[in-house]
């Protein structure tokens, strides 16, 4: 395969899954209430919600994947890259738990980082720029708010990580409209 094969190919998978806006609509509900129980809960029932409701992300995504016509099981040539990838972020989690276990206060800063370890591949995979920039700026922000507001990290990191889904969700059906316009 060419380069410019493969980069029809990427374009092709993005504009069939659609920018696959389900999953972070998934994430951005995930999140966002995650940062309601911020307020509400106490930093180990957090994590604990955290830890458990977490693989509900996927599922959840094929849910609103019809509703957002954006068809996440969708298989193209670089599809066999999805699992690399999403292990990449499982591996993460030898890090959350002693991370949880050692401080508490750790567990919103690594899940958050942690769960955007796949997002890099992910964008290859759909030749998107928005992917990428999702998991440089969740990154570089939610370290900057666990370092600059650690009262907030139960709240404005889940809060802002949510954020950053609903940027990444327009970001995503931006690329594919300019895609599609462009073939």
């Amino acid at each position: 395969m060419t380069t410019e094969e493969l980069n029809i190919a990427k374009q092709n998978y993005f504009i069939q899954t659609n920018g696959g806006i389900a999953l972070p609509a998934a994430g951005f509900i995930y999140w966002f209430a995650l940062g309601i129980c911020g307020f509400f809960v106490s930093q180990n029932t957090w994590a604990l919600i955290g830890f458990f409701t977490s693989g509900m992300i996927f599922p959840l995504g094929l849910l609103l994947s019809k509703l957002l016509k954006s068809n996440i099981m969708a298989k193209g040539p670089l599809t066999s890259l999805v699992m690399p990838a999403m292990t990449a972020m499982f591996l993460s989690w030898g890090m959350i738990i002693p991370g949880y276990l050692a401080d508490v206060s750790l567990t919103p800063l690594f899940i958050a980082i942690g769960m955007s370890l796949h997002w890099p591949v992910i964008g290859w995979m759909y030749g998107s720029k928005t992917c990428l920039a999702h998991a440089i700026s969740r990154v570089v922000l939610v370290t900057l708010i666990w370092f600059a507001l650690p009262e907030y990290r139960f709240t404005l990191i889940p809060l802002l990580v949510s954020l950053i889904y609903l940027i990444t969700i327009f970001g995503l059906k931006k690329e594919v409209l300019k895609i599609k316009s462009n073939t």
